[in-house]
Formats: C-alpha cells, sequence, structure tokens
C-alpha cells in the first residue's frame, strides 16, 4: 500500500491542477445538489423492534383515528398566579382567557382541543363528566372520583393549572416557527397581566439552531497550533483548508441524504465536529512528514514519500475511526446507525482530500510551503540587535518531548502508577452515571419548557410529565378466564332482567377493568385509570401515572414492573398487553443503548488489539493499548459524570442525566482516534527499532547498536522514536480537544456534553496513556515488548504502514543512482 500512496502521491504533487479542480468541482455539485434535494432534518431518534414501538403498532390499529400518540405534537400551556392567589381569581382567569383566545383564533392546525381551555371551567365540566361517566358503567362513585381527580386541570391549592392542546402536523419535527411564534405571542398576554405562563411538550421544542462559531472558534485555535508547530502562516493554513473542504463534502452529502432517509437534526453536527478534528490532523501528519523528507530528496518525491509513509499510517488510523464508527450499526438502533455511518463517510471524505489535495497544494506552492516565518517559534531564527538574524540556540537544546520522555525512562513505574491510579479514581463517578434522552425535565433552567415541567411537577406530582400508555388487545381474550369470572358475574348481575349477557363481550370488559385494577397495585404507579376504548371494544387505552419524572432512575423500575406486571395478566386473562406512551419509548432507546454498550466495547477493543498485533507484531504493545483506551474512556466517562450530571463546582446550569447514546458514541469515537494517536507516535519507535536490530547484527555487542549509543535498542528508539512523534502528535491532540471544546458554546445541551466529553477523552488518551503509560511500559518491558510468538507472527498478517519496504527501496534507488553519478564523473575525468 505505501507504494501505491507513495504514487498517488507524486501524481497528486505533479497534476495539482487537476486534483484541485476536481475538488472544487466536487465542492460545487455537492452543494448544488444538496439545495435542491434536502429536507428537513428530525428532532426525532427513531427505533424499531422494542416493546413500547410493538406497542405503539398495535394502538394505531386499534385507535387508528388517534394517529401515533409518539409522533404527536402536543402542547401544555401551564399557568401560575402568583403567590397567594389563585387562578380562579377574576383578574387571573381572565388573564388565562386572553392566553387561551389568542391560540384558538390564531394558530392553525389547532386539534386535540378534549381538554383545551381555560382549566378553571374545563377542569370542574371534565371531572363531573367523568364522574358521571364511569358512575352510569357501574363503578364505583370513589373508583370514578379518584379517575376524576387524576385528570385534574387544577392544583388543589388553586394557584397552577394546565391546558393542552396537538398541532395537526404529520410530527413534532413539522411544527413551524410560525406556530411557536403564535404561542409566545399568547403566553407574552398572559404575562403582562401578571401571571406566569410556560408551554412544553413535543410539539413546543426549541428548534434546533447551530452556532457555526463553534466550526470557527476550533479553527482559528488550530490555526494558531499548526503556527506553533510549522512556525509558518502558509504551512499551517494548508491543514485547515483541507479539513474545511473535506468537512464541507461531508456535510451537504449528509444533508442530500436526508432526502432519502430521515435523520436526526444532530447527525451533521456529531460528523462536522468529528470530521474537523480529523480532518486537520491527517493533513498534519502528511505535511509535518514532508517537511523532514524534502531535507533529503526533491519535492515531488518527498511529497510522495510523505503520502506513502505518514500516508499509511493516515489511511490506517482513518480506517480504524471508520470502523469503529460503522460498528456503531450493530446496535440495530436506526438514529445511531444514521449517526455513525454518516461521520464515517466525512472521515474516508477527510482520508481522501488529506492523500491527494495536500501533495496537489505542495505542487503549487512549492518551497513556498513554510514561508510567511514566524520569527522564534518552531526552531525560526530570532532577530537580534540591528537586523542580524541569528539561529535561536533553543535549535540545538533537547526538545521538551524528548526532556520528558528521558525523564519517564528514570522512572518509568512511577509514571506508570500515577497515571493507572488517577485515571481509575476518575473513572469511579462513572459508577453512578445515569442516562436519558432529552425531554422538557432535562431542559436547561432558563427554558420556558424546563419551567413549564416544574410547574406541572409542583403542581399535580412529577409523574405528569413521565405518563404510561398500556394499551389492552382483548382479540384473544378467554372467556372463561377465572381471573375475570367475578367481574362478569357482576356485569350479568348488573344486567336488566331478561336480557342475556354475550359471555365473550363481557370478559372483554372485564379484561380491562381487571388490567386497571392490576395496574393499580404496582409499586410506583400513582394512578391508573381507563381513558379509551375503541369503537370494536377489542381494544383499550389505559393510562398509568406514576409517582416519579422521566429522568429517575425509579420511573424506569417502574415501567419494568408494569411489563412484568402485564405479561401476568396476559397469562391470566388472555388479553395482550404493551406499553407504550413517549416516556417509554425513550426509556426503551436507553435501555438498549445501555444493553448494547458491552458488546459494543467488547469489539472495539477486540479490533483494536488484532489490527494493532499485525501493525506492531507485537502482543504486549496491543494489549497496552486497549487497557490504556479503556482508563482513557472510563476517566472521559467518570468526569463528565461529574461536572454535567452531578453538577461539578457549578459549572453548568443544567446538571442532568447524560444522553443516552453519548457512552456509546464516545466509545467509539475515542477508539478511534486514540488509535491515530498509537499509531503515530509508536510506529516512529518501532521504525527505529527495526533499524537498530538490523544494524545489531554487524555489531558485536547487540546491546550497543551503534557506538554512539550507550543505551540498548529497545530504550533507543523508544527515546528517539517518541522525540520525532511528539510534537506532531501534541499538535494533533491540541487540536482536537480545541475543535471538540469549542462545541461546548452550541445551545444544544447534549452537543455540549459531546463535546465536552470528547475534548477531555482526548487529552486523557493522549496525554496520559500515549505519551506518559506507553513508553513508561516499554521501558519496564524492554525487549520483551516486541516479542511476539513464532506462530502467531505467521498467523497474523503483516501491515506495513511505516512504508519501511517503500523507504528501503527509494535509499537503493539514491544510492544506486550516486553510485551512477559518481562513475559517469569519473568517466569523464578520464
Amino acid at each position: 500500500m505505501a507504494k501505491l500512496l507513495f504514487k498517488l502521491g507524486r501524481w497528486s504533487f505533479h497534476r495539482k491542477w487537476v486534483v484541485i479542480v476536481l475538488w472544487l468541482a466536487a465542492l460545487a455539485g455537492v452543494a448544488g445538489a444538496a439545495v435542491t434535494f434536502q429536507k428537513p432534518f428530525s428532532n426525532e431518534f427513531s427505533i424499531g423492534g422494542t416493546p413500547s414501538i410493538d406497542a405503539t403498532y398495535t394502538l394505531v390499529e386499534k385507535f387508528p383515528e388517534g394517529g401515533n400518540p409518539v409522533n404527536a405534537a402536543g402542547v401544555n400551556v401551564v399557568f401560575a398566579a402568583p403567590a397567594g392567589e389563585r387562578l380562579e381569581d377574576p383578574h387571573n382567569s381572565a388573564a388565562i382567557d386572553k392566553v387561551v383566545t389568542h391560540i384558538r383564533d390564531n394558530l392553525p392546525d389547532l386539534t386535540g382541543t378534549e381538554r383545551f381551555g381555560n382549566p378553571v371551567e374545563v377542569s370542574p365540566a371534565l371531572q363531573q363528566g367523568v364522574i358521571e361517566m364511569m358512575t352510569e358503567q357501574g363503578l364505583p362513585e370513589e373508583s370514578a372520583r379518584d379517575d376524576a381527580e387524576n385528570l385534574a386541570m387544577l392544583s388543589d391549592d388553586g394557584r397552577i393549572g394546565y391546558t393542552t392542546f396537538t398541532i395537526d402536523v404529520p410530527s413534532s419535527m413539522d411544527v413551524t416557527d410560525e406556530h411557536r411564534r403564535i404561542v409566545n405571542a399568547a403566553m407574552d398576554l398572559g404575562r403582562a397581566e401578571g401571571i406566569e405562563v410556560e408551554a412544553g411538550g413535543a410539539g413546543f421544542g426549541d428548534p434546533i439552531e447551530v452556532k457555526t462559531t463553534s466550526e470557527i472558534v476550533g479553527l482559528a485555535i488550530a490555526f494558531v497550533v499548526l503556527i506553533v508547530t510549522f512556525g509558518s502562516l502558509v504551512a499551517a493554513g494548508l491543514p485547515v483548508l483541507t479539513a474545511v473542504i473535506g468537512v464541507g463534502i461531508g456535510a451537504l452529502v449528509i444533508i442530500i441524504a436526508t432526502a432519502f432517509v430521515e435523520l436526526n437534526n444532530i447527525t451533521p453536527v456529531l460528523a462536522v465536529m468529528i470530521g474537523l478534528a480529523v480532518g486537520i490532523d491527517y493533513a498534519l501528519f502528511i505535511l509535518s512528514r514532508y517537511r523532514a523528507e524534502r531535507q533529503r530528496m526533491p519535492a515531488d518525491e518527498a511529497a510522495g514519500m510523505a503520502v506513502g509513509t505518514a500516508g499509511s499510517a493516515v489511511v490506517f488510523a482513518g480506517a480504524t475511526v471508520i470502523i469503529a464508527l460503522a460498528a456503531l450499526t450493530i446496535v440495530n438502533i436506526e438514529f445511531l446507525t444514521a449517526m455513525g455511518l454518516s461521520a464515517a463517510f466525512t472521515v474516508f471524505v477527510a482520508v481522501l482530500v488529506a492523500l491527494t489535495f495536500i501533495p496537489a497544494l505542495l505542487g503549487v506552492l512549492g518551497d513556498r510551503t513554510f514561508k510567511g516565518r514566524v520569527p522564534g517559534v518552531a526552531g525560526n531564527p530570532v532577530r537580534r540587535g540591528r537586523g542580524v538574524s541569528r539561529t535561536s540556540e533553543r535549535r540545538r537544546r533537547p526538545t521538551m518531548g524528548n526532556r520528558w520522555v528521558r525523564f519517564v525512562r528514570r522512572v518509568p513505574g512511577l509514571v506508570m502508577a500515577v497515571v493507572v491510579l488517577t485515571l481509575g479514581a476518575l473513572s469511579y463517578p462513572a459508577l453512578n452515571m445515569e442516562l436519558s434522552l432529552p425531554s422538557d425535565s432535562t431542559s436547561n433552567l432558563d427554558t420556558t419548557q424546563r419551567k413549564s415541567a416544574n410547574l406541572l411537577a409542583e403542581g399535580f406530582g412529577a409523574g405528569i410529565n413521565a405518563p404510561f400508555l398500556v394499551i389492552v388487545d382483548a382479540d384473544d381474550v378467554n372467556p372463561d378466564a377465572p381471573a375475570l369470572q367475578p367481574l362478569v358475574r357482576a356485569q350479568e348481575a348488573m344486567a336488566p332482567e331478561g336480557e342475556t349477557v354475550d359471555r365473550r363481550e363481557a370478559a372483554v370488559t372485564a379484561s380491562y377493568m381487571y388490567t386497571v385494577g392490576q395496574l393499580k397495585n404496582v409499586g410506583g404507579v400513582k394512578h391508573a385509570q381507563l381513558v379509551g376504548m375503541n369503537p370494536d371494544t377489542n381494544g383499550a387505552q389505559i393510562l398509568v401515572t406514576p409517582f416519579t419524572g422521566p429522568d429517575e432512575q425509579y420511573t424506569t423500575q417502574v415501567s419494568h414492573a408494569l411489563r412484568e406486571q402485564g405479561a401476568q395478566i396476559a397469562d391470566a386473562t388472555g388479553a395482550a398487553i404493551g406499553l407504550t406512551g413517549l416516556t417509554a419509548v425513550q426509556m426503551d432507546i436507553t435501555e438498549r443503548l445501555s444493553e448494547a454498550m458491552p458488546v459494543y466495547l467488547g469489539i472495539v477493543v477486540g479490533l483494536a488489539v488484532f489490527l494493532l498485533l499485525g501493525v506492531f507484531r507485537s502482543v504486549l504493545v496491543p494489549l497496552v493499548a486497549g487497557l490504556g483506551f479503556l482508563l482513557s474512556v472510563g476517566a472521559a466517562f467518570g468526569v463528565t459524570v461529574l461536572v454535567w450530571q452531578e453538577g461539578l463546582w457549578d459549572l453548568v446550569n443544567t446538571p442532568a442525566p447524560l444522553i443516552s447514546f453519548m457512552p456509546i458514541f464516545l466509545i467509539g469515537v475515542t477508539f478511534g482516534l486514540a488509535m491515530d494517536y498509537q499509531v503515530f507516535l509508536v510506529t516512529r519507535m518501532r521504525e527505529h527499532y527495526i533499524n537498530l536490530r538490523v544494524k545489531s547484527h554487524e555489531n558485536p555487542d547487540p546491546d550497543v547498536p551503534r557506538a554512539v549509543s550507550k543505551l540498548d535498542a529497545l530504550e533507543e528508539s523508544t527515546i528517539v522514536g517518541f522525540t520525532r512523534g511528539a510534537r506532531v502528535v501534541t499538535a494533533a491532540a491540541l487540536i482536537m480537544i480545541a475543535v471538540f471544546i469549542a462545541f461546548i458554546d452550541q445551545p444544544l445541551p447534549f452537543i455540549q456534553i459531546f463535546g465536552f466529553a470528547l475534548g477531555v477523552g482526548v487529552f486523557f488518551d493522549a496525554f496520559f496513556v500515549r505519551m506518559a503509560l506507553v513508553p513508561a511500559t516499554m521501558f519496564l518491558l524492554g525487549n520483551a515488548t516486541w516479542w511476539i510468538p513464532r506462530w502467531l507472527n505467521r498467523l497474523i498478517p503483516r501491515m506495513d504502514i511505516e512504508g519501511t519496504a517503500l523507504e528501503k527501496e527509494w535509499e537503493a534507488r539514491h544510492a544506486a543512482e550516486q553510485l551512477h553519478r559518481k562513475e559517469m564523473e569519473k568517466h569523464e575525468q578520464v
């Protein structure tokens, strides 16, 4: 592969304008296609094959006129009177009327108005109607009053009330800014009258806003890091330029994909975040190698050699990231699959751009690539006196990387202990990690959605924000079920004299009553009540209200208990019981992700060990790399929990459970990036180690491969390889951290958390694991670092990502050319 990439690099160098025009044409083409075919992104997290989704299908089948409640764009408008007042006070009730009237008169697509209106008037009428209907059906008056109380729209103290309606659009993602504007204007009318008015619900989420400042800030910091790395304004701009082109193409293709599949609205954000980071890093690695190779070979061959050597590592690292992201498909969750594949495609484009666009730009710039030098930076000369330029003395001093690795060599055990203990301690809070999907209850404290959820919880209990909907399918009910006989006989006793009760119909009705009674007895359930039967009377809906809110772990336990109770009801009656509703769907997604995480973690770590076996021909290097990855990702989880879930030092204004898919996505991305640094750093060590071992065969003392060295081959190769790679890896890590951390400025909490988690994950992995733990273990293990059994060495395929064969071929050809030149010179002299 290295030889093929060498040819690609040289071809791109010589055919520079062809390459540049092709990439710019590709960018323009996908931009035009994106404008033509794009469709809106979704704000939903689609998933299939879960119990709640299956129950939703049953609900839609039995109640087709009601649509899919999971997709319904429901809106809750919550009112609160000033302290010491009640909503029924005339001036407060009049204020509510203004809000309700404005919505009724101005909001298009208004539907689902059964409970819409002034709660001061609607709530008593609704409750009385429930009591009359239930008692007419033979339900005890006490139970009827309990059901009516659970549907109350006014709190017991009369200070808080709410109304609810639905916007008649296909799903909540189709709610427009005009819809939101009308509701906001209505709320302002009530606020102007002195009452508190807030709104929430699936149909009133804030539109997804992505600030472009995050990318700009990340790119600006990356540019500064590149200046410090190369000491050149021109060279610093090349990786930024290529990354922007690569990410632009990747993001635009994702937009085009919306014409064919439904994509979540954070899909392109994550792809851009990851694509920018890897795009800059990959170009940095190739450009850095070009600068080193340019000192010994012509520009075109230096470009080819950079792509053949560093480019081989880029291909391997990029493939690792792509595999880790694409492997998210094994979780079998639609939105996560889309995120992983979208980000993987963006990384793929970034790799192609780095391999071809960078050498093409080198062909255009030539020796001007490293112009625009910044004095005193990256070994550039500094001016002293009257315009006299002298080489900085720091250029002859050991680099910071060299000083660090020599320190690690002196105390490897201490360094290893500090890293393991520190990362282990930081991982501990991850044991208390709580996961959920975004909801009104987890929105920022200063949003109207969070305020509405808090008011509802205050007035009616936290469970009002986490209702479950139980669907009963009575098609296969058993009329002779012993559990139903008391209720069947009760219906027979209530029948008018002379009328015969159909036992099957009685058993169907009895199954509904039996289910309600059994669900009321489930721990954590505040109330359960029958809220609807279909015209065919073979399906019913039961509203179950828990005591706790949607973001509390106890609510998840309640959902498990409801399902267990449902299974027992099904066994006892023959009726099929399903649990659905937005709360149940979100909990199923969270649990599916939690269950998949250990499997995915095992797959990516196993993949890392296998690939690194092929690259480094060592047993211990892959094991250290894999264990180090577990430490770094554990510490990233722990710190993220401390800051974003537990609210450490009040660094965030809204501590809340972490978004459900953050852990598994963090594992995939951090794994890929960790392998990047492992490859780029350790390949330098292995390359030098192999060269020393080859030379040692000609040296009588194998422990002194070169007369100028007092170190053995392992120690010298570790020091030299680390010194050569540390500067570039440090720059690459700082760039990635800057790009990720810049996304904390985004308005959406889950994007902020992603940026933070990825940033600290890269920090721990690059600086604690790759640049401390890895060299420390090498010094401790000695030559055993590169041990591999012969049978395994034969079994594992070889991967020459260092480009060793390519360099040997070039050196042989270069030596032959020099010999031929000398012979020609001698011939001319003769």
